[in-house]
């Protein structure tokens, strides 16, 4: 199962935008097949940095969203301040039943 934080940061002044714009993309990905889990998260401690966390049944599914959602994150890169940063993650669980498996 594909699991991704993805951090960005916004352009000062530029919150209003990301908090409409992320919240539609959150809203589109949601109904997307093979989506488990898929939320933005604001960071308190910076109001311009923002981490996703998503979860999908495969990387099919994964890829499918990404070619339908990629137009709409295209024009939302403009208001981004740098470059998002991915990182693959994998829950605890699933990482333990791996290693007890043996895999």
């Amino acid at each position: 199962m594909p699991d991704f934080l993805l951090t960005i940061n916004v352009k000062p002044g530029r919150e209003d935008v990301a908090l409409e714009t992320l919240t539609e993309i959150e809203r589109m990905s949601r109904q997307d097949e093979g989506c488990v889990t898929f939320v933005w998260l604001r960071h308190h401690d910076d109001p311009l940095r923002f981490t996703l966390f998503e979860q999908w049944q495969t990387q099919e599914h994964l890829d499918h969203h990404l070619s339908r959602i990629i137009p709409r994150w295209q024009q939302f890169e403009p208001e981004l301040a740098g470059e998002p940063v991915s990182q693959q993650v994998q829950p605890v669980a699933d990482a333990r039943m791996e290693r007890l498996a043996g895999a």
